[in-house]
């Protein structure tokens, strides 16, 4: 009897764990899909995204503080590296941004752009499943932000 009694109460516990890890997963993928959501909403303005390319949140960051805004944002999907290339190099400039430089190198890209208020630098990696599109934004530095 007693014995039945751990049992009983180790299944239960072990029951409502699993209940708990399930609802916080739910929660996590909504959060998830909202988080990405505002991310597209704020890049949207700003910087063209790659068709079909998925915003990972575990590896993109953002930073806002008096006035000085930056932001590190990672795009995985299925693409060649100059395919990419070519795409911001022809979309960038009609949102306000001005090619600095451009290296390719077998199956990596850097591409750096800027605007009159801040910067850009896009890098590209093709790996053998994914390819992985990475985001560097933020404002550009001031004479006020160099005293």
């Amino acid at each position: 009897m007693k014995t039945s009694k751990v049992f009983l109460i180790l299944l239960l516990t072990v029951t409502l764990a699993g209940c708990a890890s399930l609802s916080g997963k739910k929660g996590g993928t909504q959060t998830a899909k909202k988080k990405q959501q505002e991310v597209i909403h704020r890049l949207a303005n700003n910087i063209p995204l790659y068709p079909k390319f998925k915003y990972v949140p575990d590896k993109s960051f953002f930073f806002e503080s008096n006035g000085v805004k930056a932001g590190v944002m990672v795009f995985e999907g299925k693409g060649r590296v100059g395919d990419l290339v070519n795409f911001y190099k022809r979309e960038m400039p009609g949102y306000g941004w001005t090619l600095v430089s451009s290296y390719q190198y077998g199956k990596e890209a850097l591409i750096d752009f800027s605007a009159p208020d801040k910067t850009c630098q896009i890098s590209i990696e093709e790996k053998p499943f994914k390819t992985v599109l990475t985001v560097r934004t933020g404002t550009r530095e001031t004479e006020e932000y160099a005293k």
